[in-house]
């Protein structure tokens, strides 16, 4: 009959989730889980005292591989077992510290605890006879921790590791900071030789003014130069006209021709 988990019961062994539990003895627990898919599955795992020997590791594998011997930790598809016959194995991890096996759940047939019993020893002449016993097959740990074997934590890091780990560290911190460094010096060099941009270009003026015409040279009020008189010779002088006309008058004031007198 099932009874539920207990203190110290693991919630999950490899893929499967743990429900209850199904059968005990001192070489291990068989527990009620299901698988990934939600099928039902036995798994049986070694206590703590068992999987301390290393003579009932090597029964409880060898009775693993006998049946499966390339079964793994990803569980598999149950093939068919025949009439009476023991229910198949879906998924196992013999080794390490804490060594379990999983088969299918089918009622009636043989289930994951028949994997317990040469861990223990126990071996019969045959049906409905007594089984042999004595001192020589009673195991040292059976009055042992009849708890679940479960994988032991990782050992904290001892000094040297931790050293190990801290030099690590800043020599990774040193990395990044050359690294940054680097980046810096790689975008100053890109930014320093970028051309700078050009300035604007003014509109070109032309050079050459017109040449404007020179004003026109202001009238000069113009003088008569004296002429040279001939020797014996006397400049004549221009007198009044004496023939008149229009709008000349006589010395009298009366108009008339006016007879011009000539002195030499």
């Amino acid at each position: 009959m099932p009874k539920p988990l207990q203190v110290g019961d693991p919630a999950e062994l490899g893929p499967f989730r743990l429900e209850s539990r199904l059968h005990e003895s001192a070489a291990g627990i068989v527990y009620l889980a299901a698988d990934p898919q939600g099928r039902r599955v036995e798994v049986a795992l070694l206590t703590t005292a068992a999987a301390g020997d290393a003579a009932a590791r090597d029964r409880f594998r060898a009775a693993v591989e006998a049946e499966s011997p390339r079964v793994g930790v990803v569980p598999s598809v149950p093939r068919p077992a025949g009439p009476g016959g023991p229910s198949p194995v879906v998924a196992a991890l013999p080794d390490g510290g804490a060594p379990w096996v999983a088969t299918a759940h089918e009622e009636g047939r043989p289930g994951a605890e028949r994997f317990l019993k040469p861990v223990l020893l126990e071996r019969g002449w045959g049906l409905g006879r007594r089984r042999r016993g004595g001192p020589s097959f009673q195991q040292y740990w059976l009055s042992g921790p009849k708890a679940p074997a479960l994988q032991p934590p990782p050992a904290p890091p001892t000094a040297p590791e931790a050293a190990r780990d801290t030099k690590g560290l800043a020599a990774a911190v040193a990395s990044l900071a050359a690294l940054l460094v680097l980046l810096g010096l790689l975008v100053l060099l890109l930014y320093s030789c970028e051309p700078s941009p050009k300035p604007p270009t003014p509109t070109e003026v032309p050079t050459t003014v017109p040449v404007q015409p020179p004003p026109p040279p202001e009238p000069t009020p113009s003088r008569p130069s004296p002429s040279p008189s001939r020797s014996g010779e006397k400049s004549q002088t221009p007198g009044p006209s004496r023939t008149g006309g229009p709008g000349t008058m006589n010395p009298a004031g009366h108009g008339g021709p006016v007879t011009a007198r000539t002195s030499w």
